[in-house]
């Protein structure tokens, strides 16, 4: 009898074992799709509450108002010093219905959600909110937005909420935070909105002008938490810091975006995936930053200044329209985090990594870079789409630059700029190209084209700055065939296609070696 139970005990052990082993994996499956995917997992529970089932108030404000019981309450009127603080029970809903309201706390958050489930706020009319520069004691450390939430917190309605944050923050969510629709015009002191497992921005109008992050989730801990969500809405973005950052993923879907900041203008530590929208960025720092991955499908991007362009350890651009003019590099595969462009040289000047990808598959791309224009730590591949830079003017940089190697399998290649650290778009590539020195440095505002031998046009730039070499790609290109460099529509060279790579001129030619920038 013992052996036997020793057995049993024995197999319900293996059971045991086999079970957390299942759990693991499971969770790390999670983990991989919520995370390196992209993928993201919002909460819409305030879409399943119903609300018919709790009752609805209707009140004045005219003094502080503390909410305990979970229903509707209908508010209009002001407070000239005072809050409204609500405290259900811990799985109690409440939903404010704010119809031309005006909130001022000289001493603390405008609303403050401190228990529940779900605060629902609904935007009737024009509505402001203005707390006070230092806030009681009476309040807990972490409670630093005019408006604060423990519960999740969903705005809605068609209304406008315009926010005066004098102490910090503008909107807090200590859970997970979602704007269905509203206008939100938003001054704050530090972050403008900061939901720490998430944001969710369905739709809606934002004006933000922040000190510090404009829009940001900091959950850190939390596996699929900390991520921002954009489906859509037109966002003007003044801020001090990052315009829109996430501890994990971001995701932009459609939309509007003018982004005026400090530091990077979208910044993830994890993930950036672009699907569409139009995007325009001015920043002093990077203008799209990612630790790990960032993916573009489609959408304008415009980065009018910035230090670098696009970064991440993987950059894939698979369509849209983009155009970037930058300090530095144009585009960077470098991986890992950055840090501020205040001060910052080329760091890592010669290291190569074989897990820095860069990949151009489609859309139309132009760059304008005074570093590298693209630039990999590691592979840089072209394998479609129409690919346009305008290049360093010193002889420490290079149009393309990669670590390890350049492969072009596909699209439209076109890049110029200094001779000294040029590259050709790679031997082991299956489209024919060409790398091309002049004798002499033209200037800017020179239009170069690349003619066959029955005089047709296959490629044409009118350059940004000064040039001394051609870096040309194109499926065009054919074994054997004649071409002719055209400069202001005069015959300056002619060349047959004799391989993959093909060198026009002389390296030695025009390599006046003015200071270079660091390679990265």
């Amino acid at each position: 009898m013992k052996r036997k139970l020793d057995i049993k005990w024995v197999v319900l052990l293996v059971v045991f074992i086999v079970v957390i082993v299942a759990a693991v994996l499971l969770n790390n499956k999670e983990m991989t799709a919520n995370i390196v995917g992209g993928s993201l997992v919002p909460d819409n529970g305030d879409l399943k509450i119903n609300w018919e089932k709790y009752p609805t108030k209707e009140i004045t404000l005219e003094e502080p108002l503390t909410i305990t019981q979970s229903g509707t309450y209908y508010l209009t009127g002001s407070l000239k010093d005072g809050s409204i603080v609500v405290s259900p029970n811990y799985d109690g809903v409440v939903k404010l219905v704010l119809d031309n309201v005006t909130i001022n706390n000289s001493e603390g958050p405008a609303i403050s959600c401190t228990s529940g489930d779900d605060l629902v706020i609904e935007l009737v009319g024009e509505n402001y909110l203005q707390d006070g520069s230092k806030y009681s004691s009476e309040y807990d450390q972490d409670v630093t937005g005019a408006i604060y939430s423990k519960a999740d917190l969903t705005f809605q309605g068609e209304g406008s909420l315009n926010i005066t944050a004098n102490y910090q923050d503008a909107i807090v969510g200590k859970d997970d935070l979602k704007f269905n629709g509203g206008k939100y015009i938003i001054k704050s002191a530090d972050d403008g909105i900061r939901g720490k497992d998430s944001v969710y921005i369905v739709n809606g109008y934002f004006a933000i002008e922040s000190t510090a992050d404009a829009i940001k989730s900091t959950n850190e801990t939390d596996i699929g938490k900390g991520f921002v969500l954009i489906e859509n809405g037109n966002f003007e973005i003044v801020s001090g810091a990052k315009g829109i950052k996430a501890i994990n993923n971001i995701v932009i879907q459609d939309g509007e975006y003018t982004l005026s900041t400090y530091d990077d203008a979208i910044h993830s530590n994890s993930y950036v995936g672009i699907i569409n929208g139009k995007i325009t960025i001015d920043a002093k720092d990077d203008g799209i930053h990612a630790n790990r991955e960032l993916i573009i499908d489609g959408g304008e991007i415009t980065v009018l200044r910035a230090y670098e362009g696009l970064e991440a350890q993987v950059v894939t651009i698979n369509n849209g329209t983009i155009s970037l003019t930058t300090t530095d590099d144009g585009i960077n595969a470098g991986g890992g985090a950055d840090s501020s462009a205040t001060n910052r040289p080329g760091a890592n000047p010669f290291n190569s990594d074989e897990n820095c990808i860069l990949s151009i598959k489609g859309g139309e791309l132009y760059v304008n870079a005074s570093g590298d224009g693209i630039d990999s730590n590691g592979w840089l591949y072209f394998e479609g789409g129409k690919t346009i830079v305008d290049g360093p003017t010193n002889n420490g940089n290079g149009a393309l630059d990669a670590g390890i190697g350049i492969s072009m399998s596909g699209g439209e290649v076109l890049a110029v700029g200094s001779s000294g650290m040029a590259e050709s778009l790679g031997a082991n590539s299956s489209v024919f190209n060409a790398s091309i020195y002049l004798t002499t440095t033209e200037p800017a505002g020179t239009t170069v084209e690349i003619r066959n031998s029955a005089e047709e046009t296959i490629v044409k730039h009118i350059s940004a700055k000064t040039f001394s070499h051609l870096s040309v790609g194109t499926e065009k290109f054919i074994l054997g065939e004649t071409y002719s460099v055209y400069i202001n529509g005069e015959k300056n060279s002619t060349f047959t296609i004799s391989g993959i790579v093909t060198t026009v001129g002389n390296i030695n030619n025009n390599q006046q070696m003015m200071p270079g920038g660091g390679r990265r």
